[in-house]
């Protein structure tokens, strides 16, 4: 029988699932034993996508960015050092991972001279490629720079035991949709859910394959990764879950778009859903107290986008007009590692959601 945690109120991160029956043979490494896989915006029929099962499977990154984004490391957000890792994460590498519990922290940063004593936190230095440099070089998101991928989202939900429930005894799918290392993937594994039924996808594949190092895990999960983007329709990899989906998990994503951006986003993310009530879309992103009426602009690239409950209502809303169906939101706000910084904007929260189609 599988615990599920008391979880407390202070972890951030991300994760999803979905059913395989549609996808194409695997591939090996990522990659056509000629090439690799065409962009989605260049079809070449159906591509064969990969679980990332296979040794050393690596999945390419849709858009690489240019050293001088991803080495930008004078923001606020980037934090030089590591104290602690959150004890639920701790425990998942321990035992999940079956990572010694005196080795969790040299792991976290794969040292290979530096070696700290006893007391003192660990800072990387010249001689140290940690993982979250490696996710830094890949792309600086905020959450990679204070070390949030160690964190988990998807149990914070009042919803999780709920969830994985149906993923463990009803054979539900889960897609993680911008699964970065795929953390909460892990999460809803360790605690009993089929690991061939959730799927993450994530626009840069490099994460996914970081977080087969981070997790040590590469031949036995049988989870399905692939590199995506919501916003191109011409997609086939995603098209070939469409209305396969039980549950999509958005962990830290909505808030990289702004409000009309948001509605097309979630509308297409309907369309990965199983067409009948009970589907389910969940998860957490950055909001506010008040809602962001413009775009703020990220200095590392892109922009942020915070809603309050409010507006993120309103989402579904035009989501449900256009799409000719009706949903049931649940949100809150709520404090947490990672909200609520010095340097973020005054009344930033964690904004959680459910969303249920009726």
């Amino acid at each position: 029988m599988h615990h599920l945690e008391r979880q407390p109120d202070n972890l951030i991160a991300s994760s999803n699932i979905a059913d395989s029956s549609d996808f194409p043979p695997k591939l090996l490494n990522g990659v056509k034993e000629q090439g690799k896989i065409p962009p989605p915006n260049e079809p070449e029929g159906r591509p064969e996508i990969t679980t990332g099962t296979e040794r050393n499977a690596v999945l390419p990154a849709l858009q690489p960015e240019s050293g001088s984004r991803k080495d930008n490391k004078a923001v606020p957000w980037y934090h030089t050092s590591l104290t602690e890792i959150d004890p639920i994460t701790r425990g998942l590498l321990e035992n999940y991972s079956k990572i010694p519990s005196d080795q969790v922290m040299q792991h976290v940063f794969a040292i290979s001279y530096f070696r700290p004593t006893p007391g003192q936190s660990l800072t990387p230095s010249s001689s140290t490629l940690t993982q979250r440099e490696k996710a830094w070089d890949v792309y600086p998101y905020p959450c990679i720079g204070q070390f949030l991928f160690l964190n988990l989202t998807i149990n914070l939900s009042p919803y999780y035991p709920t969830l994985v429930s149906r993923l463990r005894d009803s054979n539900h799918t889960l897609l993680d949709l911008g699964c970065c290392f795929a953390q909460d993937v892990r999460k809803l594994v360790s605690d009993g859910a089929p690991s061939e039924n959730i799927y993450g996808a994530d626009l840069y594949g490099d994460f996914m394959d970081l977080g087969f190092e981070l997790f040590r895990d590469r031949r036995s999960l049988k989870s399905t990764f692939f590199p995506a983007d919501i916003l191109n329709e011409r997609d086939l990899l995603l098209k070939g879950l469409d209305g396969e989906m039980d549950v999509v998990y958005l962990g830290l994503f909505l808030h990289h778009f702004d409000f009309e951006t948001c509605v097309r986003v979630c509308a297409r993310v309907t369309r990965l859903l199983k067409p009948k009530p009970g589907s389910l879309v969940m998860g957490v992103q950055v909001g506010s107290l008040v809602g962001d009426t413009k775009p703020i602009p990220i200095p590392s690239g892109g922009i942020l986008w915070r809603h309050d409950i409010s507006s993120f209502e309103k989402v579904w809303e035009e989501v449900g007009a256009l799409t000719g169906t009706k949903w049931k939101v649940e949100a809150r706000l709520e404090r947490g590692k990672g909200f609520g910084e010095k340097w973020q904007i005054e009344g930033t929260r964690r904004l959680g959601f459910e969303v249920s189609r009726l």
